[in-house]
């Protein structure tokens, strides 16, 4: 009851004008910041920061947790319309999402995805708010070998997702991986990989690969085969999802907004790995699980509600143990510190208020979210509408901008347009660029966690197995592997058969 009386006395003060304006103006920048490519919710929030000087340490928090959330899903826009996901979380979007927006149903693509990722959102502020302890507890437990495992399942996933292609799909994920070695060593500091080229000593950016592979791939293929993507209509009226559409999916929903939450709570885990993991998982137990990658709803309703699943879930260990458990939750806390406010267990004795503030501000900046995304999907879709040459052209200059703003660097240009003429490439002969994306994104976590665990134990490699939530986490890995070569299996036996 206590709990129930702190959450009624935080959405009165959500509902206060200034505080919910706030969190109106923190949704539609995360949206809007999150739908272009290269500018990404989390660097908004680092640009947004400064203006939280000026503000209340709750109104401050308020602000911010409103973009985090709606850049979460803002990605997903871009993703789904164009192809291109504007967060490395909305690269799942585009392999349902799209195809279904080629087919002239990008409004119900839009519809299905603003809708899973609200659910999600919810579920997981509900849980921030009635269950941080037991969560916080048990995220506590995680350290770098949990962390390796947590993010080789996510590597593995990739595999599973296209079983009906392990062998190039693998080629791929090693690529990618291959590409994110490129820099420094990130344990003895040593430049590799850079052939000479001081540029490519700081590494090669996710971000400008993702760019690259999907938006100039994307553009040069629409060139070449003159396709019409301006949506269809049946009856006068363009195609949407109506309420049992979303009856249809809300299995996925469920299931992705589960994982969601548990792949969320893991400090440095974040909303990629969750997307990745839950897609995965939902191919393999959809009826329609070998259709997926050509427009299925339950492909495109999983990832969407797992990722938004991870925003409220992300900031269990912050508020409770102090502990980001994202890069957007990073600058929440870098936030809350510049005001002197210091999350952990003292928080919910010494300001209540606040906390209980901040879960109201959750749960209704997820069902704003649902106006929010679908007006500014709205603005996107006019694109659709426009003549393939104007658009492909909008596409190429925000794609070099967005390259560019990455780090100020024109030598990122090069490298998306490098990787745009491979996307192409790849895209003409049936070679999946997806798996090199997550390879670039998830190699070098996988990497890290790898190193910083073997030192840590001694180069002792057994550390993986002795502890009981990397173990069980690992085999989980290995069972996506083996189902994932079950039909394989099964085909072998027919054809000796």
């Amino acid at each position: 009851m206590a709990a129930l009386d702190l959450l009624g006395g935080g959405f009165l003060a959500a509902f206060q004008f200034w505080y919910f304006m706030t969190i109106v103006t923190g949704l539609l920048v995360g949206v809007v910041a999150g739908a272009l490519p290269g500018i990404s919710f989390v660097n908004a929030m680092a640009m947004a920061l400064p203006f939280t000087y000026v503000m209340e340490p709750t109104q401050s928090m308020l602000f911010l947790g409103g973009i985090y959330v709606g850049g979460v899903f803002g990605g997903s826009i871009s993703a789904i319309l164009i192809n291109v996901p504007g967060t490395p979380a909305s690269l799942p979007a585009t392999w349902d999402g799209y195809p279904m927006t080629k087919r002239g149903e990008a409004k119900r693509a839009l519809t299905i995805a603003v809708t899973a990722s609200a659910v999600g959102g919810l579920v997981s502020a509900l849980v921030l708010t009635f269950l941080s302890a037991p969560f916080a507890s048990f995220a506590l437990k995680f350290s770098q070998p949990e962390f390796f495992a947590a993010t080789l399942l996510g590597l593995v996933s990739v595999i599973a997702i296209a079983k009906d292609q392990p062998v190039i799909t693998m080629v791929s994920l090693l690529l990618g991986i291959a590409v994110g070695t490129v820099g420094v060593d990130p344990l003895y500091g040593q430049a590799r990989f850079s052939f000479g080229v001081p540029e490519m000593e700081s590494g090669v950016r996710f971000v400008v690969v993702m760019i690259g592979l999907f938006a100039i791939g994307e553009v040069v293929d629409l060139l070449a085969t003159d396709r019409d993507l301006r949506p269809k209509k049946t009856g006068g009226k363009a195609i949407g999802a109506g309420f049992r559409d979303i009856l249809n999916v809300k299995g996925a929903i469920a299931r992705g907004t589960g994982i969601g939450c548990l792949i969320g709570m893991i400090p440095g885990a974040g909303a990629t790995p969750g997307a990745v993991i839950a897609y995965g998982i939902e191919k393999q137990v959809s009826k329609r699980g070998k259709e997926f990658g050509t427009g299925v709803e339950e492909g495109l309703a999983a990832p969407e509600s797992a990722k938004n699943a991870t925003t409220g879930a992300a900031m269990v260990p912050l508020l409770t143990l102090g502990i980001p458990g994202s890069a957007a939750t990073a600058i929440m806390l870098a936030a809350m510190m510049l005001h002197g406010v210091s999350p952990g267990p003292l928080l919910f004795i010494m300001d209540p208020s606040m906390v209980y503030t901040i879960f109201a501000a959750m749960i209704i900046a997820n069902v704003l979210m649902i106006f929010a995304g679908i007006g500014v999907a709205q603005l996107f879709s006019t694109l659709m509408r426009t003549p393939p040459a104007i658009l492909a052209a909008f596409i190429i200059v925000l794609s070099v901008v967005g390259a560019f703003g990455v780090r100020n660097n024109i030598f990122d240009v090069y490298v998306c347009l490098a990787f745009g003429v491979l996307g192409w490439g790849m895209k003409r002969v049936g070679f999946p660029s997806a798996p090199l994306v997550l390879g670039v994104i998830l190699g070098p976590l996988a990497e890290r966690y790898f190193l910083t665990s073997m030192a840590n134990a001694k180069q002792d490699w057994t550390v993986f197995f002795t502890r009981p939530i990397s173990a069980t986490i690992l085999g989980l890995a290995l069972l996506f592997i083996l189902w994932s070569l079950v039909p394989s299996l099964r085909g072998a036996l027919r054809r000796r058969h």
